[in-house]
Parts: structure tokens; sequence; C-alpha cells
């Protein structure tokens, strides 16, 4: 379902429930939320208790498929982690993993280290250790800021982030000519979700117009449509 399809299927529904005129600008807007309320549904689960509430991704491969376009990967090295602070690209939503590389001359290759990333709480008592010393060998971190990692030791290091990027606003690209729109697909952002989670998508974004449908109704809207080839 391209970004076309989706604004008729709003479109109907809003004409239907007599809700006056509305935008593609508005629309795209409102879609951006619902698929940000959809993204945050899916990594966290409000429901679990504060105390036993771990991330989605993993546990389910719904949800694995669900947010796989949204995985992405940082490399660093020594350039891009002065004192060992890494700064994260700009669509950096949440944190997958991290790992650090060193060259072992004994092995004649890079030797990958999985950081643990800390709490504040916890990190004095990881330095100080003696039984599990912080080194270059087995380095942890801190989320020191919203997109930047402090890594320990404090000195340059390689290595890469895996993390779930934000995904990209839609935009319903178009030519006018008077009252009449053409849609465009050349200058279109399409949703990057797959199909059932498009639908999701559309039931969340007519709830903020205050309509609620689901995601069933939405599949047979679309099914009707593709057989009267619309």
């Amino acid at each position: 379902m391209n970004i076309n399809d989706i604004h008729n299927v709003i479109l109907f529904y809003l004409n239907k429930a007599q809700q006056g005129f509305v935008t593609h600008g508005e629309i795209d807007i409102v879609l951006d939320r619902a698929q940000m309320t959809l993204f945050n549904q899916y990594h966290t689960n409000p429901k679990i208790p504060a105390k036993a509430q771990t991330e989605l991704y993993g546990e389910s491969q719904r949800i694995d498929d669900a947010l796989s376009p949204f995985k992405a990967k940082y490399t660093f090295n020594a350039g891009s982690s002065p004192s060992g602070v890494l700064t994260l690209p700009s669509d950096y939503m949440h944190l997958i993993s991290l790992y650090t590389t060193v060259y072992n001359a004994q092995l004649s290759r890079n030797v990958y280290s999985a950081v643990q990333v800390l709490a504040e709480d916890e990190l004095i008592e990881r330095l100080e250790s003696q039984v599990i010393p912080v080194s270059a060998d087995d380095p942890v971190a801190i989320m020191n800021s919203q997109n930047r990692i402090q890594l320990f030791p404090e000195t340059t290091a390689t290595g890469a982030v895996y993390y779930f990027r934000r995904p990209v606003p839609p935009v319903f690209g178009y030519t006018q000519a008077g009252r009449t729109i053409t849609y465009n697909p050349l200058t279109s952002t399409q949703l990057e979700w797959k199909e059932m989670d498009i639908n999701n998508i559309i039931v969340i974004a007519l709830q903020f117009y205050g309509l609620n449908m689901t995601s069933q109704e939405i599949m047979q809207f679309g099914q009707v449509k593709e057989a009267q080839g619309q």
C-alpha cells in the first residue's frame, strides 16, 4: 500500500464521517504521529510493570519482523570517538547493542568485545572493581546524553553501535492544477512498514481524528478497492 492508497483510505473514512476538509500535508503529519505511536508500542510494552519491563524486540518474531526495517548500524573509529565519546546519528532512537574491536598481536586479528551499558549508579562500582577491571579489552559505557555514549576507558576506540533509527516521515507528493490534485510518486516518501503494520498505522491515525476502526476493517476496505480495480 503506497502513500496515495493510504491517503485515499483516510479521506474515505473522514468524508464518510463528514469531518470536513483536510489537506494532504495534515494527513502526513497525523500519519507520522501514528507510526511513532506504533513504533513505541512495539518497542516496549507499557502494560508490563516498570520493574519487569523489558525490550520486546527479540521476544517475538512478529515484533522482529515489524521493527526490522528500522535496524541500523553506526561504525566509529579513533577519529570519531574523542575521549571515548560516541555521538550517535540524528535518527537514533533506541540502543540494541554495542561492541569495540582491539587488534590482538598474538592472534593477528581484531578481537571483538561486547560493551555493557551501565546505569550511572553501577558505573563507579565497576570502575573500582578489582575482580572485573575495566579495560580496552573489557570496556563499559553509559548513555551520557540523548544521542551520546561515553565509553570507559575514556579513550578513542573502534567498533560499532546497532540501534533502532526513527522511521522516515511520510510525504504525499503531488502536483496541483486548479483544484485538481495529482499524486506524484517521484516526490513522495513511502511508509517503510509492512502491510499489516500500515493498516495499524491507519487505525491509529483515524483515532486521532476521533474515528474508531479496526485493522480488519481497513484490510477489507483495501480488498474491496483492489477488486474494483481502484
